[in-house]
C-alpha cells in the first residue's frame, strides 16, 4: 500500500494540531513522575529548605511529588555526577553553586563537564557571611583580625566545601588581611554550623542566614557583598572594613541534564520563577539568606561564563588550592 504525498502532509498537520509534535508532545507529557531535586548540601541546611519549598508549590500546580535528594560529598561533585547520569526527562534537576565551577579547575578529574548540564534557572544570589562564636569574645572583623595576627594558625573557619564560595571568601580574607587561619571544608552549611555551635571551630564563612539564625551563640560580623543585606542593615561588609577585594557572591543555579527538550526546560524554568517570586516564598527565601531572582536560562549561561572567569584568575593566581 502507497501513502501518497499529500496524505502524509495532511496526516502531519493533524498530528501537529492535536499536539503530537516532538517538541509540544514532551512538553504536555510533563511532568508525568517525581520529580527529584539533587542537592550538594546537607540536609537542614538552606538549600534543603529551599527546594522542599519550591517543590511543595509545583507539586500543587503539576500534581507530581517532588523530592530532595541531599548527594554531600566532594564539594559538590556527587551530585553533579548523579544528576549528569540521570535520565533528560526534566524529572531529575540538580542545584549547583559556585563549586559546581571552582571543581572544574581545581579537581584533576571531578567526573562531570559543563557541557553535561543545561541551565534552567538561577534561583538566588546571596551574600556571603562571616560568623564568629560569641564564646571567641570579638565583636567586629577588625578585632578578629587582630585576634589571627596574635595567634597565627591557630584559628578555624568552616566553609561548606572545599571551592565553595565561603571558601573562596575565607582564602580572600587571608590574603587582604594578612593572617593564617585554618581552613576546614564541610558537606554543607548545617555541619559547619553545627559545629561552630558546638564550638569545634572558631568561625564560618557561610550564607548570612546561616550565621544570623542563632543570635546569642554565633555573631555575624562582616558579609560579602558591595551594600549591606537590606534583610540584616546591622551587619557592616567587608568593603567597610578595608577589604575592598574580599566581594565574591553566593549563588544556587537550578540545571538539567544536556539532552532535556528545550520545551521541558522552558516549561519548569517559567514555572520554578514564577513560584520563587510569590510572596510567601520570595520572604522565606529572604530569610534563609537568599535573595530570589529568577533568572532566565540565557542569563543563567552567561554569568556563569564570568563565574569561570573571575574564578580562573584567582586559582592561576594561586590563592585557591585543594
Amino acid at each position: 500500500m502507497q501513502v501518497s504525498r499529500r496524505s502524509m502532509l495532511v496526516s502531519g498537520m493533524a498530528m501537529a494540531g492535536a499536539g503530537w509534535l516532538p517538541g509540544a508532545q514532551a512538553q504536555q507529557a510533563y511532568p508525568s513522575g517525581v520529580i527529584k531535586f539533587i542537592i550538594p548540601t546537607a540536609v537542614g541546611g538552606g538549600y534543603d529548605i529551599m527546594m522542599r519549598l519550591i517543590g511543595q508549590k509545583l507539586t500543587e500546580v503539576w500534581g507530581q511529588a517532588c523530592i530532595v535528594d541531599a548527594r554531600t560529598g566532594a564539594s559538590g561533585s556527587l551530585a553533579a555526577q548523579a544528576a549528569a547520569r540521570s535520565a533528560p526527562d526534566g524529572h531529575t534537576l540538580m542545584v549547583g553553586y559556585s563549586a559546581l565551577v571552582s571543581n572544574q579547575l581545581l579537581q584533576k578529574t571531578p567526573g562531570y563537564k559543563f557541557s553535561d548540564f543545561v541551565p534552567v534557572s538561577m534561583l538566588t544570589i546571596s551574600p556571603i557571611a562571616l560568623g564568629v562564636r560569641e564564646s571567641l569574645g570579638v565583636k567586629t572583623l577588625k578585632e578578629l583580625v587582630a585576634l589571627a595576627k596574635s595567634k597565627p594558625g591557630k584559628l578555624s573557619y568552616g566553609s561548606y566545601g572545599p571551592g565553595s564560595g565561603g571558601h573562596f571568601v575565607g582564602e580572600l580574607l587571608k590574603v587582604a588581611a594578612g593572617v593564617h587561619i585554618t581552613h576546614l571544608p564541610y558537606r554543607g552549611e548545617a555541619p559547619a554550623i553545627h559545629d561552630l555551635l558546638s564550638e569545634q571551630i572558631d568561625m564560618a564563612i557561610v550564607t548570612v542566614g546561616g550565621v544570623t539564625r542563632y543570635p546569642g551563640k554565633i555573631r555575624p560580623i562582616a558579609i560579602c557583598s558591595p551594600t549591606r543585606f537590606p534583610l540584616y542593615p546591622d551587619i557592616p561588609t567587608f568593603a567597610e572594613a578595608g577589604y575592598t577585594g574580599v566581594n565574591m557572591p553566593g549563588w544556587a543555579g537550578l540545571f538539567a541534564p544536556v539532552g532535556t527538550p528545550p520545551a521541558i526546560v522552558a516549561k519548569i524554568a517559567a514555572e520554578v520563577n514564577r513560584v520563587i517570586k510569590l510572596p510567601d516564598v520570595s520572604q522565606k527565601i529572604l530569610e534563609l539568606g537568599f535573595e530570589p531572582v529568577g533568572w532566565s536560562p540565557e542569563r543563567v549561561q552567561s554569568f556563569m561564563n564570568e563565574q569561570l572567569a573571575a574564578t580562573k584568575k584567582l586559582v592561576d593566581a594561586g590563592r585557591i588550592q585543594i
